[in-house]
């Protein structure tokens, strides 16, 4: 049976096409736009549809009739991006999630992954610990943030008042494969900055290391699948998921520099090259509820995730570590 995925030619759903196909999985995308020749895996199915416009997501449904959906269509606004189009970014993000439970139900399609963000948490945290759902309450700090919560309490909402499964993951730090500029993410990843620095020989400042549990997007897309298709004993659990390591992006450059020679990087905090999407580091998100709930645990620490990046790049990712 299929899988569809909204927001499939962006970054965290593009890999989590990516792993449906190198699963042998079914997968259709809808997406806003056509992605670029080669974005996607041969033979992969794009529809395109406003993600606000239920009857139309609704028409595909009837149509594909599938198992589950994944939703990670969202505008991934920064304060620039904020300050011009709050009500496009409230109507996606919100409006959106909202749309995809109505067209679910009305297809017949029982379950609805909602891929929601860290970023619902505060920007500082008064102790060392990772983020959990179970102790840290949400304090969004920004109209992104405002978004992803509200979109967690309307599929709580709807998927009650439809009847569906719709599971909750709260991704934190994501970085690597299918990462680029598609102008709904504002701020790439710090990673993503620094290896365009490291492909077009620029040199790579920092303000700061820049610590965190950063995730990488395969281990992303492996968690939306199996919450496709795990069993729950309630039917909107909210799960956290950040990397299996804290590591510093000084400690990435570290490990992808033999692959770019005669590339620089340092910790300049007067001459940055790369924008942090927060202000200070904080505690990466903690993955122990979904091991739990479903036996998933991330695979990618800093090691194998440069190695893979840098595969996926097309760079000698021997030269990783």
């Amino acid at each position: 049976m299929t899988i569809l995925i909204t927001g499939g030619t962006g970054f965290v759903g593009a890999a989590t096409v990516d792993h449906c196909a190198r699963a042998g999985e079914d997968v259709v995308v809808l997406a806003a736009h056509a992605p670029e020749p080669g974005w996607l895996p041969a033979g992969v199915e794009v529809r395109l549809a406003d993600i606000r416009d239920a009857q139309a997501l609704a028409a595909v449904m009837r149509e594909r009739r599938p198992r589950a959906v994944i939703h990670g269509a969202a505008i991934t606004a920064g304060p620039d991006m904020e300050r011009a189009h709050p009500e496009r970014i409230v109507s996606v993000n919100v409006g959106g999630t909202a749309a995809v439970l109505q067209a679910a139900a009305e297809a017949g399609c029982g379950r609805v992954v909602i891929c929601s963000s860290a970023s619902v948490y505060p920007l500082a945290k008064a102790d060392a610990e990772r983020f959990r759902v179970d102790r840290d309450p949400p304090v969004p700090a920004a109209l992104y943030g405002l978004t992803k919560k509200m979109a967690e309490e309307v599929a709580t909402r709807l998927g009650a008042v439809y009847g569906l499964t719709t599971p909750i993951l709260r991704i934190a730090g994501v970085y690597g494969p299918f990462e680029r500029d598609t102008g709904v993410r504002e701020i790439l990843s710090a990673p993503a900055q620094v290896v365009a620095d490291a492909l077009a020989g620029r040199p790579t400042r920092l303000t700061r290391p820049g610590f965190g549990a950063w995730l990488h997007s395969r281990d992303a897309a492996a968690a939306l699948v199996t919450l496709a298709e795990a069993s729950f004993a309630e039917a909107a659990p909210i799960f956290d998921l950040g990397g299996p390591e804290v590591f510093s992006i000084e400690a990435f450059c570290r490990a992808i520099a033999p692959a770019f020679p005669g590339w620089s990087h340092a910790v300049d905090p007067d001459h940055p090259t790369v924008r942090y999407q927060i202000p200070a580091d904080r505690p990466g998100s903690d993955f122990s509820r979904l091991a739990a709930a479903t036996g998933f645990t991330p695979r990618f620490g800093l090691a194998n995730g440069a190695a893979d990046y840098l595969a996926w790049l097309g760079r000698p990712s021997a030269t990783a570590g």
